[in-house]
């Protein structure tokens, strides 16, 4: 599969983790914050926050890659990236979040 960045952001390394999310439950214990996962992804180090467009278009793509889907059939869940992003003082923080009723 050819991997593309958007925004940035390299979607084969999503996919990595992911997959690794998948296959080792003591890794996604870590990761798991409130019934949440979080995955950090790299600043933006311009000052602009990204339009509603463009976060669609990364979640759409994240939820394309091979290790959300392994992701998401392993915990047996329905479940949404979503992309959220906060501006900061050297630029604008991004991270995906998960929500799951995983415990």
């Amino acid at each position: 599969m050819f991997w593309k960045k958007i925004d940035g952001i390299n979607l084969w390394r999503i996919n990595r983790k992911f997959n690794k999310l998948a296959l080792s439950k003591t890794y996604l214990e870590e990761q798991l914050n409130n019934g949440v996962v979080v995955i950090e992804l790299a600043p933006k180090k311009t000052r602009e926050l990204t339009d509603v467009t463009i976060k669609r278009e990364i979640e759409e793509q994240v939820r394309q890659t091979e290790g959300f889907e392994v992701f998401r059939l392993c915990l047996l869940e329905d479940c949404k990236p979503v992309y959220q992003e906060k501006l900061t003082m050297y630029g604008v923080s991004r991270w995906l979040e998960v929500p799951l009723k995983y415990s």
